[in-house]
């Protein structure tokens, strides 16, 4: 389970594998010595997913953090109307640094995904990465790429990003290219009414990347995929929530919504052409 980090093989150009020999990886002739990174977690230290636990072995605990929600159009327009978001935002459009890994194409949608348990599940162990792809995950990209322009926003750190997507291969794809990438960076904090009580939490605002692409993009043609719905907030009519896939050596052979997620995005792109009359959760 331990990741090397900063190492690629000459050829493949993906981490090392087990098999790989020295001779095989890249090595930056720097000042300072070439830095790899060792990743990983100790046994005592790993996740166990509480439906793998007897019922008497559950800890009696709420976690007040893991909470989600499907903002309403109402509440979003009060939080993006507020002066401490928009400053928030204002903020966020200013600071953020996107490096365009494929230029945008002329008449294309706008598809943003999560990552972490949408596209792949980041906590089940495996032999392979592979293994916990989500299932159609090639082919949902490849026909998604036919109408959209493709960018990740994952709430993880850009180290630790590149490393999963390079895995995964989907910085590496022929098929299909990314737009570009953004992290938890690029993320902020609002705060929400859930269930009568305030709670704060980050958003993936879109209008960070609308006001790069203002003749581009906009919510007219974007979409918005993720497990997790409060992600939505400032935006939810282009947030489209999918399931979260977890436990994948149970559920990959059951799983079926990038399949279906798939004629969906192309029905939309090909015979809506305008998506702020849709409600996704329909």
């Amino acid at each position: 389970r331990q990741k090397l980090i900063g190492l690629r093989h000459a050829e493949t150009k993906k981490m090392p594998q087990d098999e790989d020999l020295l001779e095989d990886l890249v090595f930056k002739a720097t000042k300072g010595g070439h830095k790899v990174f060792v990743s990983g977690t100790p046994d005592d230290d790993l996740f166990v997913d509480p439906v793998d636990l007897d019922a008497d072995d559950l800890p009696n605990v709420v976690n007040d953090l893991d909470f989600d929600y499907f903002p309403s159009a109402e509440t979003s327009s009060s939080l993006a109307d507020s002066p401490e978001v928009q400053a928030k935002l204002d903020k966020a459009i200013a600071d953020v640094d996107i490096r365009i890994l494929n230029p945008p194409r002329e008449g294309k949608k706008l598809l943003v995904l999560d990552l972490d348990y949408t596209l792949f599940d980041m906590k089940s162990t495996a032999e392979s990465i592979n293994e916990l792809k989500r299932p159609f995950l090639e082919e949902f990209m490849t026909l998604a790429y036919q109408h959209y322009d493709i960018v990740i926003w994952s709430q993880t750190k850009w180290t630790y990003l590149e490393m999963k997507l390079t895995d995964l291969g989907l910085l590496t794809s022929d098929a299909f290219k990314l737009m570009f990438v953004l992290d938890i960076s690029c993320m902020f904090s609002v705060r929400s009414m859930y269930k009568g009580k305030p709670r704060t939490h980050q958003v993936k605002a879109l209008p960070i990347i609308w006001a790069h692409f203002p003749d581009r993009f906009g919510p007219h043609n974007t979409v918005h995929i993720d497990d997790v719905s409060r992600n939505f907030a400032v935006n939810p009519q282009q947030g489209l929530k999918i399931k979260a896939f977890k436990r994948a050596a149970v559920n990959r052979a059951t799983d079926r919504e990038l399949f279906r997620l798939s004629a969906y995005l192309i029905h939309l792109a090909t015979s809506v052409p305008d998506f702020r009359s849709l409600d996704h959760a329909r």
